[in-house]
């Protein structure tokens, strides 16, 4: 009898593919799971299907909370979670017949902390495999520093590519962090990682991501929790990497300050272009000063890459803080 799987799916107002997902779960070769759907407050009839579904398949448990948010869903599920391993599933994705199969082989064969897939992006069909060094069982340090790019390359996002052992997660005490809006599957990746013995990548495409959610929160064109989400998510980020000493490694800090100005810097930028109140002079004073981007200045110094002079240009506007530059070319893409 093989090991059980806890499946954890948060849900919230998501009735338009949640039951082609729950099916898809159920209908998997695989069939010793435990499907845990967290209803977080849905408006919708996502409650009644739950409910619906559980009636059919006593492997389907089924919790109705109070809305907050996708993390919250997720540790309300991993506190009812009793399987050897837990898989956490997107209601509005899809998953192959041999996700859990394998999965599971790979992490019973060789007695894995985590097992991490490569996806497929749904409908544009991009193909993503994980830039660790493949087929390798590593200790979790060793695992974050095969990849050369892995801020920059988003190895650390998607709780839903990992298989993760339970019992790690409960005895080191690791959750998702309720603060975290965005990216708050990153810095649980990197504690679970970095506090295990044992991970393995592989290349086969096992999960299929939805992007063409327009009522994902990634998609809507203002995020109010944005900022002081990245703010906390790069504090833990940071305080992780120097506790395990990955700050010792140049490669590794240098692409995390190239992610930060090459890719959160720009996501802060579009997002305050969004925002109808905001008062541009003061936002670029409190952005720019941020903790992230002063910290990758400081790393890059003059050295940064990029593609042609009036870009380069603009990043010393913006390492020396030179806000009439700034907000001049911001106004300039405005109009």
């Amino acid at each position: 009898m093989c090991e059980l799987i806890s499946v954890i799916v948060p849900i919230y107002n998501v009735e338009k593919w949640l039951p082609r997902c729950i099916e898809g779960i159920l209908n998997q070769p695989f069939t010793n799971i435990e499907l845990i759907l967290v209803n977080d407050g849905s408006s919708d009839k996502c409650g009644k299907i739950c409910e619906e579904y559980a009636k059919k398949d006593n492997r389907i448990k089924v919790i109705h909370k109070e809305n907050k948010g996708v993390s919250s869903a997720r540790n309300a599920g991993i506190e009812v979670a009793t399987g050897k391993y837990i898989v956490f599933i997107d209601p509005d994705d899809e998953i192959s017949k041999s996700y859990f199969t394998k999965l599971y082989s790979t992490a019973e064969n060789y007695n894995c902390d985590a097992v991490i897939c490569g996806y497929e992006t749904i409908p544009n069909h991009s193909i993503i495999t994980p830039n660790f060094k493949l087929n390798t069982v590593m200790n979790g340090r060793d695992f974050v520093l095969s990849s050369s790019n892995i801020h920059s390359s988003n190895d650390l996002c998607f709780s839903w590519r990992y298989m993760y052992n339970l019992s790690t997660i409960k005895d080191k005490n690791i959750r998702f962090n309720e603060q975290v809006f965005i990216g708050e599957d990153v810095i649980f990746n990197l504690e679970f990682l970095l506090k295990s013995q044992r991970v393995c990548a592989l290349s086969e495409i096992l999960y299929f991501y939805n992007v063409n959610n327009v009522n994902s929160l990634m998609r809507a064109p203002f995020k109010p929790n944005l900022e002081g989400s990245l703010v906390l998510q790069y504090k833990i980020r940071k305080q992780l990497s120097k506790e395990f000493s990955l700050l010792q490694e140049k490669h590794f800090r240098k692409d995390m300050a190239n992610y930060y100005i090459n890719n959160i810097y720009r996501l802060l930028i579009n997002n305050l272009k969004s925002d109808p109140y905001a008062n541009v002079n003061s936002a670029f004073r409190r952005i720019v000063n941020y903790e992230m981007f002063s910290d990758s200045f400081k790393e890059i110094g003059f050295s940064y890459q990029c593609n042609n002079f009036k870009e380069y240009l603009y990043y010393l506007a913006l390492k020396f803080k030179v806000y009439p530059l700034i907000i001049q070319a911001y106004k300039r893409e405005m109009i």
